[in-house]
């Protein structure tokens, strides 16, 4: 009973509050225009604060961008991917390239293809492919989105990739900041160790067709027994490839991600603030207006209805300067950012011949 004559003496004008509800009082008006102003001040914080290539401020996660796809992956009967820590550097420094010069695509402004960044990288391999991803807050959503489309779906479960390196960036995209994941697939190039056995000695013709019995012929000799062919010349020799153990996400790291998420999350925690200020004072400043018609505190009223008008006018000044939150998923020359249409980038190596390890 107290709680319900509390919140009518605060919603409602009646006769206990001689129909001037407690809200509109200049109290709570200053607290709801503080929380407005506050609320605005968030919002625009997100869309003026410069953002670099900071990779702890993304909610997205490397390592469970890696573990999500292994999941999808043998989830449909596929093996898993192991890291490998030079997938990761080539998949970073694209990721960061994409940041610095605000592009999303396969091929970069100069033309660059996505085994630039692998060549560069000094990783050899026979089969590659990269998938792109934008604006995404999470990372399962990432994956859940490549999963979606068939082409990015074809490059997760390519059987022929054995290993897997994700890269993270923090940038500009299309006005608003946007997280960057690359990710890349790949099978390592290796050369085969075989045995090399030269071509036995002509055998020295018999001096007389004496009746004896045959020499037992001795074992031909073998040089290099067990050494490793030369690779081809055009053919870069494949460095040690590293395979990274797949990383435990440990309490500091759950807890970033939950605070990283929080910080993404909050334009939107704020917008929907303003929007509860604004429908609160509008319900109480009509009620109080139609209820008793004849008895009007314009003292209260106006005040009121000016902090509603600001809240309101805050709220279609953000619907203009806010930025489409459109999750999106690369596809080739396509920088409009829809997943649907296209087809994700794969290429075999000029070696296809080379065995993968």
């Amino acid at each position: 009973m107290k709680l319900w004559r509390s919140l009518k003496n605060h919603l409602l004008p009646w006769r206990g509050n001689t129909h001037r509800p407690h809200i509109l009082r200049r109290g709570w008006l200053v607290a709801f225009l503080a929380l407005a102003l506050a609320s605005e001040g968030i919002i625009l914080g997100h869309l003026l604060v410069p953002s670099g290539p900071n990779v702890f401020l993304a909610a997205v996660v490397r390592s469970d961008v890696i573990d999500y796809t292994r999941d999808a992956r043998t989830q449909e009967g596929g093996q898993s991917l192991s890291e490998n820590e030079i997938l990761n550097a080539a998949a970073q420094a694209k990721a960061e390239d994409m940041a610095a010069r605000g592009y999303f695509s396969h091929v970069g402004p100069n033309g660059e293809e996505p085994w630039v960044w692998l060549e560069r990288a000094g990783y050899e391999y026979v089969y590659a492919g990269e998938n792109l991803a934008v604006r995404f807050n999470d990372s399962k959503d990432v994956v859940d989105a490549w999963m979606a489309s068939p082409t990015h779906r074809a490059n997760i479960l390519k059987a022929n990739y054995k290993e897997i390196g994700v890269g993270l960036a923090e940038g500009a995209y299309k006005g608003g900041r946007a997280t960057f994941v690359v990710q890349y697939f790949a099978s390592p190039a290796k050369v085969a160790a075989v045995s090399v056995v030269p071509d036995a000695p002509a055998a020295e013709p018999a001096s007389a067709p004496t009746a004896i019995a045959p020499e037992v012929p001795a074992e031909p000799a073998v040089a290099g027994a067990e050494t490793e062919l030369a690779a081809p010349a055009q053919q870069p020799t494949q460095p040690e490839v590293v395979h990274a153990p797949a990383p435990q996400q440990s309490f500091m790291q759950s807890a970033t991600r939950a605070v990283t998420q929080a910080v993404s999350d909050a334009p939107r925690g704020a917008s929907w603030v303003l929007a509860g200020i604004a429908m609160l004072l509008i319900t109480v400043l009509a009620l109080t207006f139609f209820i008793r018609i004849q008895v009007q505190p314009t003292d209260l009223l106006l005040p009121g209805l000016a902090v509603a008008l600001i809240a309101v006018t805050l709220i279609g000044a953000n619907a203009k300067l806010l930025p489409a939150a459109t999750q999106s998923a690369s596809v080739v020359a396509a920088d409009s950012g829809d997943i649907a249409g296209g087809i994700a980038t794969e290429r075999v190596s000029a070696f296809p011949d080379a065995p993968a390890q």
